[in-house]
């Protein structure tokens, strides 16, 4: 298949039908003072449901809580949303959270991943297909060159309709992994070969991707005679909004998924 060929499927509805799949296993999460008056976002990044055989769990980027329980100790009392799901006391749901005992602003000594179990009822009502994964070993990581997609809520693409409504804004993207190690994934942009799938334009230089921290970076499979995503890493760093004279390099960055355990434990190595 030559790059012209390529190009015209990835353009239609075969590459189209990628963002679409991708949009249904994320979802945004969000935190405000705890009260019945209506006020400011506090904090706002992105986060998926995973599945290991024995029940789906919530995960996000560590860093995301982290920032979650900084403002709840300036704030006081806050009010947790996950999709239209209200969480009222995200603690209670934790199961495992990386650098937890380390001021956000010193660097990571583990994982920049947290995970929770929420209700039946909670993850029925956040009504996102969870990424599958098998209970005993992940499957491979991506290789380097290797098509991944990350997608996530971007903070500059919520709109705030009313008092009561608020928009969120999805955000994905398709390219090769640029490098694979023992502890992360890294994406960098190639604007050359950029497609504007959703028939939005193309994002600007500069355009700062700040809110899809805690996205899954998914891995497209083919099994089966169908395509399925397996979960190559949870997002943990992304481009900021910059003037494009300052911007020297566009990219996502991934904490690997094998730091998940089947019981949302993390390892502390792999």
């Amino acid at each position: 298949m030559s790059l012209e060929e390529r190009k015209a499927a990835l353009e239609g509805e075969f590459g189209r039908s990628f963002h679409v799949s991708a949009a249904e296993h994320v979802t945004w999460i969000f935190w405000a003072r705890d009260t019945d008056e209506p006020t400011d976002i506090l904090g706002h990044a992105s986060a998926f449901m995973l599945d290991r055989g024995s029940g789906s769990i919530l995960v996000t980027a560590a860093h995301v809580y982290r920032r979650y329980l900084d403002d709840q100790r300036q704030i006081g009392p806050l009010r947790c949303q996950v999709a239209n799901t209200t969480v009222k006391n995200l603690s209670a749901h934790l199961i495992a959270c990386g650098n937890l005992d380390i001021p956000l602003d010193e660097p990571d000594r583990e994982t920049d991943i947290a995970t929770f179990r929420l209700t039946n009822g909670a993850v029925g009502r956040i009504g996102k297909r969870p990424v599958l994964a098998p209970a005993r070993d992940w499957p491979a990581p991506p290789k380097r060159g290797e098509q991944v997609m990350f997608c996530g809520f971007p903070a500059q693409e919520r709109i705030r309709v009313s008092a009561a409504e608020i928009n969120f804004g999805f955000h994905s993207g398709m390219t090769g992994a640029a490098s694979v190690t023992d502890h992360q994934i890294t994406v960098r942009f190639e604007r050359e070969f950029m497609i504007d799938q959703h028939g939005s334009g193309l994002p600007p230089v500069g355009y700062g991707l700040g809110g899809i921290s805690g996205g899954p970076l998914l891995v497209p499979d083919f099994r089966d005679g169908a395509w399925m995503w397996r979960l190559g890493g949870v997002i943990t760093q992304a481009t900021e909004e910059r003037p494009p004279e300052e911007v020297l390099v566009e990219m996502v960055v991934a904490h690997r998924a094998e730091y998940i355990q089947a019981d949302g434990t993390l390892a502390k190595s792999l």
